[in-house]
C-alpha cells in the first residue's frame, strides 16, 4: 500500500492506495469517483483528472491525448494513466453534477418507478391525473467498469467490493424513495447483474458460459433502509432482465401492441424480444458497451442541457441541434453526425473519412482524420469505430434472432424501439448507419423509456403485476454468447455502415407450435 494525500473541497486527507491499481481504480474505492461518467481506465473519456500539487508523475501519451500543454504545466493528469507514488499530493476536482429531476407541480405520488441501468438510474412518480414526474443520474457504479462484464468482474474480486456496488446503488435508491411520511408503491428495473448486486444475489452464474441466474425476481423484496417493500419484474434470462420484462408489461398491456412485434431496447445492452403471439416470445442479448449512452466516446455525455442529440447540415455547414452547445456529444448526437456525413459522401460503410468534394470543402472542415465541428467538438476514427463496434454487435444479434426463429425483418410488421437511443434517435440515422434496413423507419415507434414506465405500471397495477410474473413461462431464451461460431464468423461482416443480414432465415425449431 501506497500513502497519498488527496485534497477534497480544500481539506487535505491522507490515504493508504494499492501500489498496484492505478489512481482511478484506487479514487473509486475511496469514494471520490462515484457517478463520474468513466470509460473503465481505457483513456477513451478523460473523465478522471486530477490536479498534482506535488509529486506528479511525467505526463504518458493518454494525458497529452487529452490535457493542453498549460494544463500538464499546472499539474493536471488522468489518473486512470497512472499508480500511486508515496510523494504524491494531488486533489480532485469537484465534479460537474449530470442529475436530471422534472417534479410535477402536483405533489401526491400515487407510485415510484426506478429503472436502474448499467450506466445511468432513471426514475420516476406517478400523480393524480397521470402527471409524471422524472429525475435521471448516473450509475454511481461506474468507477468498476462501464459495462456490465467489467462490473461483474470487480464485484467477483472481493465481499468488500460487492458489498461496495451494492451500498452505492441502495444510497441512490433509497434518496430516490425517501419522501417525507409517503410510503407508495414502487417497482424497480434493470438488467440481471444490477437486479444480483442489488438483492446480494449470488452472480457466479453471470461470470462465465454455461451462463445461468442465481435468482429469477418476480415479486417484492425488502431492501435495507427502504420502509415499502420493493416489486421486482422477473428476470427472462442471464442477460435479458427486468427491464425487458417491464417494458413489454407496458407495450402489451398500455400501448396494446399486436403480434407480431420486434422489442428493441438498445442501451449498453441489447435486448431484443420477438413476440409472435400471446404464449410465445423470443430473446437473445448482445453487450453493446457503453457508447450509446456517450460513455466512452471523446466528447460524449449522457443526455443533458446543452449537449447535443443530433447534427444537421445548413447552409453554415455542420451545425448541432442544440442552443448554447457547450461541446458535448450524446449517444445519439454521434449517430447523427456519422449519419450526416455518410449521406454527404465524407465517409465511407468500412468508417474511413474521405475528403469533401469541392461543393463542400468550405462547409466540412476536415482536420487530417477528424472532422471539426465549432472550436470546441471534433470526431475522431476512433470515435467512428466505437459506433461502427455497436452498430456490428447490434445487427449481428438482431441476424441471429430472426434466423432462429425463422422470420426476416420484411415479416415483421412492427418494431418498438427503447433504451437510451430509442428516446432521443432519428430513424432515418439508423438505417442511413445499417441499423435496420432500408424503408424500415415507416414500421417503427420510439417507445421512450419503456423499463421506467413499465415500472410505474406495475408499483400500482395488480393485474399488470399478475400479467408479468407469467412471462417467464411465455419466453425461450435464445443465448448468442454460446453460440462462439456464429459470433466469430459474423461479427466481421456486420462491422459496415449498412444492413447486411445472412442470406436467408435458417430452419428453425423455435417457431413450432400454433402463433398467437
Amino acid at each position: 500500500m501506497t500513502r497519498v494525500q488527496i485534497f477534497e473541497n480544500n481539506v487535505p486527507g491522507h490515504y493508504y492506495l494499492d501500489a498496484g491499481a492505478t489512481l482511478a481504480a484506487n479514487l473509486f474505492k475511496t469514494g471520490f469517483l462515484a457517478g463520474v461518467p468513466l470509460c473503465s481506465g481505457l483513456g477513451l473519456c478523460g473523465s478522471c483528472r486530477v490536479i498534482f500539487h506535488s509529486g506528479a508523475p511525467q505526463p504518458s501519451s493518454r494525458d497529452r491525448e487529452y490535457l493542453s500543454a498549460g494544463e500538464l504545466s499546472r499539474g493536471h493528469r488522468l489518473a486512470c494513466a497512472h499508480l500511486p507514488g508515496s510523494d504524491m499530493v494531488f486533489e480532485v476536482p469537484q465534479q460537474q453534477s449530470l442529475e436530471i429531476f422534472e417534479w410535477s407541480s402536483d405533489f401526491s405520488p400515487l407510485a415510484a418507478g426506478v429503472d436502474l441501468g448499467t450506466t445511468s438510474i432513471k426514475w420516476g412518480f406517478m400523480h393524480p391525473r397521470s402527471s409524471i414526474s422524472k429525475g435521471s443520474g448516473l450509475n454511481p457504479q461506474m468507477g468498476a467498469g462501464s459495462e456490465v462484464m467489467s462490473r461483474l468482474a470487480y464485484a467477483a474480486e472481493s465481499l468488500e467490493n460487492f458489498g461496495q456496488l451494492q451500498e452505492l446503488v441502495l444510497e441512490k435508491v433509497r434518496k430516490i424513495l425517501a419522501l417525507p411520511d409517503i410510503i407508495m408503491p414502487a417497482a424497480l428495473t434493470g438488467n440481471p447483474a444490477m437486479i444480483h448486486i442489488l438483492l446480494g444475489l449470488d452472480i457466479s452464474g453471470l461470470l462465465g458460459h454455461p451462463y445461468s441466474l442465481g435468482d429469477t425476481a418476480g415479486g417484492y423484496f425488502s431492501l435495507p433502509g427502504i420502509q415499502q417493500e420493493v416489486f421486482i419484474p422477473p428476470l427472462l434470462s442471464p442477460f435479458v432482465g427486468a427491464d425487458v420484462s417491464s417494458g413489454l408489461a407496458w407495450l402489451r398491456l398500455k400501448e396494446k401492441a399486436d403480434f407480431p412485434f420486434l422489442f428493441l431496447d438498445l442501451g449498453t445492452n441489447g435486448e431484443m424480444v420477438l413476440a409472435t403471439g400471446p404464449g410465445q416470445y423470443y430473446c437473445t442479448s448482445v453487450a453493446m458497451g457503453p457508447a450509446l449512452e456517450g460513455v466512452g466516446l471523446r466528447f460524449g455525455s449522457p443526455f443533458g442541457e446543452s449537449v447535443a442529440t443530433g447534427f444537421d447540415y445548413t447552409g453554415k455547414g455542420i451545425q448541432p441541434d442544440t442552443k448554447d452547445w457547450n461541446g458535448r456529444v450524446s449517444g445519439s448526437g454521434y449517430v447523427a453526425l456519422i449519419s450526416l456525413l455518410l449521406r454527404l459522401r465524407c465517409m465511407d460503410t468500412a468508417g474511413r473519412f474521405r475528403q469533401p468534394g469541392s461543393r463542400l470543402a468550405d462547409k466540412v472542415e476536415m482536420q487530417g482524420n477528424r472532422v471539426a465541428v465549432g472550436n470546441k467538438f471534433f470526431l475522431e476514427g476512433r470515435d467512428v469505430e466505437e459506433i461502427l463496434k455497436v452498430k456490428a454487435a447490434f445487427t449481428l444479434g438482431l441476424d441471429y434472432l430472426l434466423q432462429k426463429t425463422s422470420m426476416s425483418m420484411q415479416q415483421v410488421p412492427r418494431i418498438y424501439l427503447a433504451g437510451a437511443l430509442g428516446e432521443h434517435v432519428r430513424m432515418q440515422d439508423l438505417e442511413e448507419l445499417g441499423f435496420l434496413p432500408r424503408g424500415a423507419s415507416h414500421k417503427c415507434r420510439v417507445a421512450g423509456n419503456t423499463s421506467l414506465k413499465g415500472a410505474l405500471l406495475l408499483a400500482g397495477d395488480q393485474a399488470a403485476r399478475n400479467w408479468v410474473r407469467k412471462l417467464p413461462r411465455k419466453m425461450q431464451s435464445l443465448p448468442l454468447g454460446g453460440d462462439k461460431e456464429y459470433v466469430n464468423a459474423g461479427f466481421i461482416r456486420h462491422m459496415h455502415f449498412e444492413y447486411n443480414p445472412a442470406d436467408a432465415p435458417a430452419k428453425s425449431q423455435y417457431t413450432d407450435g400454433k402463433p398467437g
